[in-house]
């Protein structure tokens, strides 16, 4: 990561951050947001992009468009209404299809990268 100066990572995480924000706010279901969010950041770990893809991409657009907090706040909104057994199984579910969704990605990535190597 040492190829682009701070100077630029902050500008590409801000620039990748802004989309990432504004499309996840349009999203009123933060467990499609979670969900879609992992499964683009393991096909870009998969593709293997350039430094600058990693910056705008997982820690700009990724970060900003998948967010641990509004996932809590909707666990917590659950378990708080005593719907115990209901956000247990929220939480589960997002976890889990979290993972199988980043697996995915990454390995569709990880393909397309060996079809295309000049990617």
């Amino acid at each position: 990561m040492k190829d682009i100066s701070l100077r630029e990572q902050v500008l590409l995480v801000c620039t990748g951050a802004i989309p990432g924000a504004l499309l996840r706010s349009q999203l009123d279901n933060s467990f499609l947001a979670n969900i879609l969010g992992v499964f683009l950041l393991g096909l870009i770990c998969g593709l293997k992009l350039n430094s600058r893809s990693y910056f705008f991409w997982i820690l700009g657009f990724c970060g900003s468009f998948t967010t641990f907090s509004s996932w809590m706040v909707d666990a917590f909104a659950l378990i708080n209404a005593g719907f115990l057994f209901r956000a247990s199984v929220f939480i589960c579910s997002t976890l889990i299809a979290g993972f199988l969704s980043l697996t995915l990605g990454f390995l569709l990535g990880k393909t397309i990268k060996q079809l295309f190597p000049s990617l």
